[in-house]
This record gives structure tokens, C-alpha cells and sequence, in this order.
């Protein structure tokens, strides 16, 4: 049977040498992307259904159907956008997936060249017969040697003394260095040998468990999670769970149950443990799928008063998968964050405070991440932490601080993270976000948004952020897909369940956010976001008294915040409770003398009241104090009753929105 090629846009495809080619250059895919690719590919402009695609890429194996998305979501990144911006891979919603743009093809002995036109009319080719055409099995990569065992090697630098604070820093970069060399060579050898039915491309490292030393010591063994996932993450063709969702299994998870709430492939777990003046730590990836150990290294180290054991070790392992990584990775993932181990602790601990999303902890992650810089001012991740606490004080659901304070100060935050690594995604989404919220410039958010996710594809806070813009900017299809690739990289997280409901709740698909608020509430009863938008979709789909307890339960969790007592009074303007609502509403408007209360919250008291000259004062007053939440004009429901006033329209245009921006018209779905 001829072989066949694909060419689009600078990319060459030959499914019969597993082979991706940008120009000369081969592009990595795990083996299931590389087959998801080919079927999509040999369907040209064809509509393929996520069942179709299913059966064809796992037709003997019981799969979420999250892996897909993942597959498709790498793929999106690999790839790129054709010339005039649209993704290869188009998404059409509820159903599949359709590979779009010019494709040339060359089949059969003679070679020829033909373009791959877009299907008219006619019965599509079966995708099943297709790939049996044109995908094969993997071909087996070079072997690479496996992981060095540096149990019986040398200490470099031993040393007999007790250990100060920073060398414990020291022996967790050692620990960090061993490890995520060793799991992705263990990676590519579970690859290679081609076991089991699908390679390892989603990892969830595990909180390691600590024994012995102080309470001061307490903390490393957070620390090297945190470390470990974080070197990871560096690397394009995996995907690792970040930190908040392995925290959200609780203590002493089961590593192959944890793997299967967290949808992964493969686990990784570890101890750490003080000997006298030795620390040793174990570690061990399993697979998910049948508890099989995949690798397993162990070592047993001295102190070291330099980066030199550090350097040491990184260079022995990296000799044996040079192969496997580029040098940038391996540059990548032999550089630490900062030298000072105080510093990483506390930007560890902001981020933690930072994603409760109260107002006190959003407090503390301010303090945290300030006491970082001042210890390591060139630390790009405790600026970019810093620039998005700013954020949430001064533009989200319970900001404190008015945007004239607070988005400034993120934008200086953001700007010197951005100076210390321009390489940050970190940096990039804290930027865009602040040029999105406060700046309004929403081609220049999207630019920092792409350039995130260009940088690093799996960074989901990106994704959830990038979210929020094209929802405000009426491109809610292309929202669902940002709001789904956070959620299957980080499914057990309580803001992207939550996120994920707001995205179905703003694009009115009711029937679809009020079980995934269900959730979020489930995953954290105590997050009072989860609980507004639930209470939201229960008030627009009749539900008034289960609505109205919602957003009381929300203001019981948040201490009477004023922001959770305007979504309950816009909740009794809407059941016909005037006087309830207008009662909140005089408590607000008297609050705005003691605290910072966003002009929007009261216009949309006034909007659900049916009040339009106070909602447009209200919402004049908010356009003067640039309030993030007016970027959702086009796209809340509140403000449908102003839509056809004029004066709503002008405000409109001082948001940078244009009336026509929503794709589809998010008033009908």
C-alpha cells in the first residue's frame, strides 16, 4: 500500500515514520497526539466526533474523555495558528473536532503532489478504515540508559557539621535535580519499551511525606513537591498537576487512587527523612492504571555549603539523557528560581494564601510575596506572585483596595518579574490580566495571553485568565475551550470547577454550570465563589428561594463582605424583595465611605431593580475607577434591561467594547 504525506502550512506529516517536521526540524508528539493528528489530518475539513475519535486513538482501553482534550490542546500549541489566526484544529461545540486550512498530499508510488480540498457534499471516507491506512504503531525511540543510582557515588563536598538553614535549600535543589531527570528519563523509557496501551504524558507528583529533624525542617518536604512540579512543568510534552491540586487530595493521599482523582497516567511519590547529619530521600513514579512501579531512585547525601553537588549531579544525569532533552531544558532544569531558600519558601507560602481567594488571605499572600523580593529582588516568580495578589485586591469579586491603588502596583510587580525573566509565563499572564482589567487594552492582554501559553502550555492560570477576556469579548466558544483545558489540567481545583461553572453561567448554559458549581461547592463548601454562581444560575432559572440561600451562605462565609451582600440584594430586587434590596443597597452605598466598594456592584443592584438612570450613574462612576467587571458589559445578563439605552451603549464604547462583540449573541443560548 503507497504511502502517505501531508504538508500544511511549514509542517510536513508522515504517518509511516512517525515523523512531525516543521521545515528540517522534528517536532515531539507523544505517540496518541502524533495518531490523534493523522486522523484528524486524513479527514481533512470533515467534522470527526469526540466518540469517533475515541474508539480510533483507545480502541482497547477504558479512558476519561479528558484525554483527549489534553491531546487536542497540545497539539493546538504545538501547532500554532494558520496565517490568518484561526487554529488548525477547529473546535465544533458539543461535538468534535475538525482539522481546517490547505493541506497537500502525496500518496501512492509516484509521489504527486495534491491539494486536500474541502469536502462539499458526499459520505466521508470512514476514519476507522483511514487509520488503519496510515497509523502505525510508534517506532521505537533509541534506547537511552537508565537513571544513574547515586547511592553508592561520592558526596561532593562532604561535611560532618551541623547544618545551617540554607543547605537544607541546597540538598532539596539536589533532591529536585535527581528526580525530574530521573522520572523523564523514566518517561522515555516507558516509552520505548512501549508499555502499556498509551505513554505517559500526565504526571501528578505527590506531596512528599517528611520524618525526623525539627519543625523547622517540616517544610521541605512541601518545598521539594513544589520544586519538582515546577521543573516539570518546564517541560512542553508533558503535562504535570500544579501543586493546588495535589494539596486538595488532603494528607497521605493512596498514590494510585490520587492518580485516578487527578486523571493522570502516572504518580510520583517520595519521603524525605533525617539521619543524623545525612538526608535521604526515596522516590518512585508508579503507573496509575495497574500500580506498576515504573522507576524508583534512592540517595543518601552529606551537606553541601555551595551549588556544586547541585551542578554535580545535574551533569551526571544529563549526560545520560542528553538525547532526550534539549539543552535549553536541560538548562531549564539545573537553574533554580533563587538561590535563598527563605525566599522560595515565602513565595511558596503567598502562592498558597493567594489561591484561598479571601480578602485575608489575599492580605497575607501580599506580605509574603513582599517579604520574597526584599530577600531576592531579581526573583521573577515572587514579583509575578506579588502583581497577582495586587490583582485580586483591586479587581476581583472581593477586591479592598480601590484599581487606582492596587492594578499599578501589580503593574510595577509584573513589569520587574518581567526584567528578572523574561521567559516568566508567570509574568506574561500577570501582565495581561492587568492590561485586560485596568488598561482595557484587550489586543494587548491577548498578546501576553498567547505569549504565556507559547512559553508554557500548561500554566493554567493562563488559561483561566484568557478565559475571562474572551468571554468578556463575546468569543464564548473559544472560552469553553480555554475553561476546559484548565480544568483537565487541574480538575480537583476549586476555582477552575468554579471557573468552569461562571463560563457556562456567563454563556447562560444553565443546565451545564449548575452541576459544575455543585461541585465546586462540594470540593470546598467555605469558597464563596462557588456559592455565587450557583445562587446566580438558580436566580435565572427561577429557583428564587434556593438563590436567595445561596448568597446568604455567602455572606455568612465572608463576615458580611460587602460584595457578597450585592449579589443578595440584586438577588431580593429580582424576587420581588424591594425592600430587602434596598436596604443592602443604602448599607452599600454607606460602606463605599469606610472601604472600597466597586461602583459596578451598586449599578447592578440598580439594573436588577429596574432602576436604569441610578444603574448608568452607577455605571459611570465605575468607568471612572476603571472596575474590572465592566469589561462584561456585553456579556452579564444583569445588564440586559440597559442595552437598549443609549446612554448604556456610550458606556459601552468607554470600555474599549464594541455592541456587536458577542459571537452568536449570548442572549440566546
Amino acid at each position: 500500500m503507497g504511502r502517505n504525506l501531508y504538508e500544511f502550512g511549514d509542517f510536513r506529516l508522515d504517518p509511516a515514520e512517525q515523523r512531525l517536521l516543521r521545515g528540517s526540524t522534528p517536532i515531539p508528539l507523544s505517540p496518541k497526539a502524533f495518531e490523534l493528528l493523522v486522523a484528524l489530518i486524513s479527514r481533512h475539513g470533515h467534522l470527526v466526533s469526540r466518540e469517533t475519535l475515541m474508539q480510533a486513538i483507545w480502541p482497547d482501553s477504558f479512558v476519561e474523555e479528558t484525554n483527549l482534550t489534553v491531546n487536542i490542546s497540545l497539539l493546538r500549541k504545538t501547532l500554532g495558528n494558520m496565517p490568518d489566526g484561526q487554529p488548525w484544529i477547529a473546535t465544533v461545540p458539543k461535538r468534535g473536532y475538525r482539522f481546517d486550512g490547505p493541506v497537500l498530499s502525496a500518496h501512492g508510488e509516484t509521489g504527486a503532489w495534491q491539494v486536500l480540498k474541502k469536502p462539499g457534499t458526499g459520505e466521508p471516507p470512514s476514519l476507522t478504515a483511514r487509520a488503519a491506512e496510515s497509523v502505525v504503531e510508534p517506532v521505537p525511540d533509541t534506547p537511552v540508559e537508565p537513571p544513574l543510582n547515586l547511592v553508592d557515588a561520592p558526596a561532593s563536598n562532604p561535611r560532618s557539621k551541623s547544618r545551617p538553614a540554607g543547605t537544607r535549600w541546597l540538598l532539596a535543589l539536589a533532591a529536585l535535580i535527581i528526580m525530574v531527570l530521573g522520572v523523564w528519563g523514566a518517561i522515555h523509557l516507558y516509552r520505548s519499551r512501549g508499555e502499556g496501551a498509551a505513554s505517559v504524558h500526565t504526571i501528578a507528583v505527590l506531596p512528599f511525606a517528611f520524618s525526623g529533624g525539627g519543625n523547622e525542617d517540616q517544610y521541605l518536604g512541601v518545598g521539594l513537591t513544589d520544586a519538582v512540579i515546577a521543573r516539570l512543568s518546564r517541560l512542553s510534552q508533558i503535562v504535570v498537576r500544579p501543586i493546588e491540586a495535589v494539596r486538595s487530595l488532603g494528607p497521605s493521599p493512596d498514590p494510585v487512587d490520587a492518580g485516578r482523582r487527578l486523571n493522570v497516567q502516572a504518580v510520583l511519590d517520595g519521603t524525605v527523612q533525617r539521619v543524623g547529619g545525612r538526608t535521604q530521600v526515596a522516590v518512585k513514579l508508579r503507573r496509575v492504571s495497574d500500580g506498576a512501579t515504573l522507576w524508583q531512585e534512592h540517595f543518601d547525601e552529606q551537606n553541601s555549603s555551595d551549588f556544586q553537588i547541585e551542578d554535580t549531579i545535574s551533569q551526571r544525569l544529563a549526560s545520560a539523557l542528553t538525547l532526550r532533552l534539549t539543552p535549553d531544558q536541560q538548562r531549564q532544569l539545573a537553574t533554580p528560581a533563587t538561590p535563598n531558600s527563605e525566599a522560595y519558601e515565602l513565595c511558596i507560602q503567598g502562592r498558597y494564601e493567594w489561591n484561598k481567594r479571601s480578602v485575608d488571605s489575599v492580605r497575607r499572600s501580599i506580605e509574603l510575596f513582599q517579604q520574597a523580593t526584599k530577600i531576592d529582588p531579581k526573583y521573577a516568580a515572587a514579583w509575578s506572585g506579588l502583581a497577582d495578589s495586587w490583582i485580586l485586591a483591586g479587581s476581583y469579586g472581593n477586591s479592598f483596595l480601590t484599581p487606582a491603588e492596587a492594578m499599578p502596583m501589580a503593574k510595577d510587580a509584573a513589569q520587574r518579574a518581567l526584567a528578572a525573566d523574561p521567559q516568566s509565563a508567570e509574568a506574561h499572564t500577570s501582565l495581561a490580566y492587568i492590561r485586560l482589567m485596568w488598561d482595557w487594552d484587550f489586543a494587548g492582554a491577548e498578546q501576553e495571553f498567547k505569549r504565556a501559553l507559547e512559553i508554557n502550555p500548561g500554566y493554567v492560570n493562563a488559561h483561566h485568565w484568557y478565559s475571562h477576556e474572551l468571554v468578556a469579548l463575546g468569543r464564548l466558544n473559544e472560552s469553553h475551550e480555554e475553561s476546559e483545558t484548565a480544568l483537565n489540567l487541574d480538575p480537583a481545583d476549586v476555582v477552575i470547577n468554579e471557573h468552569m461553572a461562571w463560563h457556562h453561567m456567563m454563556a447562560r448554559e444553565y443546565d451545564r454550570s449548575i452541576p459544575q458549581a455543585r461541585k465546586a461547592v462540594e470540593l470546598d463548601p467555605s469558597f464563596v465563589q462557588a456559592h455565587r454562581v450557583l445562587g446566580l444560575d438558580l436566580l435565572y432559572t427561577g429557583q428564587g428561594r434556593e438563590a436567595c440561600a445561596e448568597f446568604e451562605k455567602g455572606v455568612d462565609l465572608s463576615h458580611g463582605d460587602p460584595v457578597a451582600n450585592a449579589y443578595l440584594a440584586r438577588c431580593y430586587a429580582i424576587t420581588h424583595r424591594e425592600p430587602e434590596a434596598r436596604k443592602l443597597l443604602a448599607d452599600l452605598e454607606q460602606a463605599r465611605s469606610e472601604r472600597y466598594v466597586s461602583g459596578a456592584e451598586i449599578a447592578a443592584v440598580y439594573a436588577a431593580l429596574n432602576d436604569q438612570d441610578s444603574a448608568i450613574k452607577w455605571i459611570a462612576s465605575a468607568c471612572d475607577e476603571h472596575a474590572g467587571a465592566l469589561i462584561y458589559l456585553n456579556t452579564d445578563r444583569i445588564w440586559d434591561p440597559l442595552r437598549k439605552n443609549p446612554k448604556f451603549a456610550a458606556l459601552v464604547q468607554r470600555v474599549n467594547l464594541s455592541a456587536s462583540a458577542i459571537d452568536g449573541s449570548a442572549a440566546n443560548r
